[in-house]
């Protein structure tokens, strides 16, 4: 709980502080341009500015690094473990909606017994995480940004050696709720691209007595990566 109030003052304190740094009013042209809307008609041309404006839709595209750190209980079954990130996300304005696959490969610290199979220290398991995340950008100067999130995540467990091991597991998924913050420094590539260095914190409060009742609820991510992320460009022609 303590956990979750740290989160929640911290994005609390966060909306507070503005908006997105980049451009968003059209930018138009000194020049003018003759506009033919039809060349089939007579008089259906025009003089014009040409002008561009960043679109609200964008995407962006993540490759990181995690580092899980469990609840006791938990960590004597899978220890405090790393494993590699790759999220996209489709943004509209600072919103962002995106899925990000967090694979995992351990060796379990003890042996659990997962539907009368016993899963001893000889597996290779995979704990795999999904996330489907919403959050939000909040731009700072310098193209620094804070984005809270708020994310379903479904943790799953493969053990991946079962040919030899000669057994077969049925290990039951687990989802819960993952709230945090990301920390963004940007750099502009062009127009409205950007190359993003970030590190993320958040805290799942999956339960994993779902998946075994030995097990405890709750986990920290920390993550540091790299990003893309980029808005499309519209052109249009401003009568005059």
């Amino acid at each position: 709980m303590k956990r979750f109030l740290l989160i929640a003052a911290f994005i609390a304190t966060a909306a507070r502080a503005g908006a997105q740094n980049y451009e968003r009013n059209p930018v138009c042209g000194t020049d003018t341009v003759i506009v033919h809307s039809n060349p089939k008609l007579s008089g259906s041309s025009y003089e014009a500015f040409e002008c561009t404006k960043v679109s609200k839709l964008g995407v962006r595209v993540e490759l990181g690094f995690n580092h899980y750190r469990y609840n006791p209980k938990t960590r004597n079954w899978l220890g405090n473990h790393n494993g590699p990130l790759l999220g996209l996300a489709i943004a509209y304005g600072d919103f962002s909606l995106g899925v990000k696959f967090k694979p995992a490969t351990v060796t379990p610290r003890q042996e659990l017994v997962f539907n009368g199979v016993a899963l001893t220290k000889d597996a290779t398991l995979n704990p795999n995480k999904i996330d489907v995340d919403l959050s939000y950008s909040i731009n700072f100067k310098y193209n620094i940004s804070l984005e809270p999130f708020i994310a379903l995540t479904s943790n799953s467990f493969l053990v991946i050696n079962e040919e030899e091991l000669g057994r077969q597991y049925q290990i039951d998924k687990t989802r819960g709720l993952t709230l945090g913050t990301t920390l963004n420094k940007y750099f502009r590539l062009k127009n409205f691209q950007f190359f993003s260095v970030f590190a993320r914190y958040g805290y799942g409060f999956s339960d994993f007595k779902k998946t075994h009742n030995s097990l405890g609820a709750g986990y920290g991510d920390i993550v540091l990566g790299v990003a893309y992320k980029g808005f499309i460009k519209q052109t249009y022609w401003k009568r005059l």
